[in-house]
């Protein structure tokens, strides 16, 4: 008799445990897709993990202010992430994100919902785990792009009243945008990798020199009036003298064809060539620039200036098809205040990637193209 009690006291011990592991929450509710280990929790049928493990694994430092109810996240490069309990909005130095789910007290630990990882860990630490899926997936056209990073060295570009710099926003974000794209295996070349001085002509010249699809010149807004905000892209605009290129382009330049057809052809013939060749630029670098603008309207909901012509040098003396991103106004208040967290740059290189990414698995590359 006493030996069938013990046995189900042991039993209901092992029951009461169970149940009190699957109400806590187990490691087999949900999937870790954290990529190193950590306990998941399944509440409200949301995945949340324990930020105590993410702090560690990440060496970050965590503060927190029970009077507050407020959670806050440090890094030695000065990254500052500030999280409160039953909310879902998280500031990254400043800048808000939705994490559409709030970040919970649970069993007397702060979680943070599954998206904690996408929209701020994988942004701001490139945090990816080996052997992650692209986060593009398709085929991309488009194989070398050169990315050109505005100003530098003695040309600061525009200065904000703060001390920002446009030289230094344009670098920080055409280096951001570099990594993103070649992470997608698309070869990258930079006019500029550091504080340096390179001139119009010579931008042009590693353009033109580098046997890429693309141009994309990364830049830093700036206007006497406070107020104006946005984000804009340029082609070359209309009013630029195509046959005028295409004459010089045909004295100087090769158009790389079968010189069996074309070595004693005529300087008009040529010409025309080249004025086809500008035409279609012209034709894919405006769809370049809308591609650019609906993904950062999409992701960001920035205020969009629209797609415009103009007559940038490093616009109309590019031979491949080329674009000028404003991605906003440093003497806007709000825009410069953003413009200095490296968290909301990231943001907009990883926007202007997947406007970049799109058009190259739309577009089609089997035109006439002269490097």
């Amino acid at each position: 008799m006493q030996k069938i009690k013990s046995n189900s006291f042991l039993l209901l011990t092992i029951v009461c445990c169970s149940v009190l592991i699957f109400l806590s929450g187990c490691a087999t509710c949900a999937r870790n897709n954290l990529g190193f280990p950590a306990r998941v929790f399944s509440i409200n049928n949301t995945v949340y993990y324990p930020l105590s493990t993410i702090c560690e694994h990440l060496k970050i430092s965590c503060d927190y202010d029970p009077i507050g109810r407020e959670v806050t996240l440090r890094k030695a490069d000065a990254t500052e992430i500030k999280l409160l309990l039953d909310s879902s909005i998280v500031l990254v130095n400043g800048y808000p994100v939705d994490l559409q789910d709030d970040v919970l007290m649970h069993n007397g630990i702060v979680v943070v919902p599954e998206k904690f990882k996408e929209r701020v860990l994988d942004k701001f630490y490139c945090f990816i785990p080996a052997g992650a899926p692209s986060a593009y997936p398709g085929v991309f056209q488009v194989k070398r792009i050169v990315i050109d990073a505005g100003h530098g060295g003695k040309d600061p570009g525009a200065v904000a009243r703060s001390g920002l710099r446009e030289k230094d926003v344009n670098l920080d974000i055409a280096m951001r945008l570099g990594r993103l794209l070649e992470a997608q295996g698309i070869e990258v070349v930079r006019t500029r990798s550091s504080d340096k001085f390179i001139s119009l002509e010579e931008r042009s010249k590693i353009a033109n020199s580098s046997n890429a699809d693309l141009f994309v010149s990364i830049h830093t807004n700036s206007a006497r009036s406070s107020r104006l905000n946005g984000f804009e892209v340029f082609y070359v605009t209309e009013n630029v003298d195509d046959n005028e290129r295409a004459v010089s382009a045909a004295r100087n330049y090769s158009l790389k064809l079968d010189e069996r057809y074309f070595s004693g052809e005529s300087l008009n013939l040529k010409a025309t060539l080249w004025d086809m060749i500008y035409t279609r630029n012209r034709a894919d670098s405006v769809s370049l620039a809308q591609s650019i603008c609906q993904s950062v309207n999409r992701s960001l909901g920035l205020k969009i200036l629209g797609v415009k012509g103009a007559p940038f040098y490093v616009l109309k003396d590019t031979r491949i098809p080329a674009v000028l991103v404003e991605v906003g106004f440093i003497s806007n208040s709000n825009e410069g205040k953003y413009l200095r967290n490296p968290f909301y740059r990231q943001q907009i290189a990883e926007t202007i990637a997947e406007g970049i990414l799109n058009y190259s698995k739309q577009c089609d590359m089997s035109g006439l193209l002269a490097h």
